[in-house]
């Protein structure tokens, strides 16, 4: 099974969380796409992750990323790791709107209110093989009540005290992920 990992808004494959899965699973997929505009961030993950179906994918996600991880593996029935899931982003980056810079690539751009508006296209029908959401309590940026109100009797909820938006629990993110290979 291939694993897919999307980091979240404004961040890349130089994040530190990129690079540590990349330190447990070296064959991990984590692409670079447009965290901006949802048109070609779907356009750019459809294209990485279509090709993987065949051996079946974990799709993994933190932040936004974790909104497409969830949104793919419903359109795709495949399995799905959230992290701090983002689930609204036509509301929780609101705070955004207007000129942007990616965290680790500098590069820059506008997000719009018409780029959130788009998310609501990339709402699937369809259900997930599997689901386990991870959920910081101390995420400083989307409350992990979120979670609770999103996947209660949807998902496994891990809702580990303390930490912040970016994830402390590291060790959690490889054990689940390991969790979620097929044996």
């Amino acid at each position: 099974m291939n694993i897919v990992y999307m980091p979240g808004f404004n961040s890349s494959p130089a994040s530190e969380k990129s690079s540590l899965l990349r330190e447990h699973f070296p064959h991990i997929v984590i692409p670079e796409y447009n965290t901006w505009d949802p048109d070609l961030s779907y356009a750019q993950l459809e294209q990485i992750i279509q090709p993987l179906l065949d051996q079946g994918v974990l799709l993994t996600g933190s932040s936004l990323g974790g909104f497409w991880a969830y949104q793919l593996a419903r359109h795709y029935g495949q399995p799905c790791l959230l992290i701090n899931p983002c689930m609204h982003p036509e509301t929780s980056l609101q705070r955004y709107i207007g000129k942007v810079e990616n965290f680790y690539t500098k590069a820059q751009g506008w997000l719009t209110q018409e780029h959130l508006a788009k998310y609501a296209a990339y709402r699937f029908a369809g259900k997930p093989s599997r689901v386990t959401v991870l959920h910081e309590q101390g995420d400083e940026l989307i409350p992990f009540m979120e979670s609770v109100t999103n996947f209660s009797s949807k998902a496994r909820l891990i809702l580990p005290g303390g930490g912040h938006h970016r994830f402390a629990r590291t060790d959690l993110i490889v054990s689940s992920i390991i969790e979620m290979l097929p044996t």
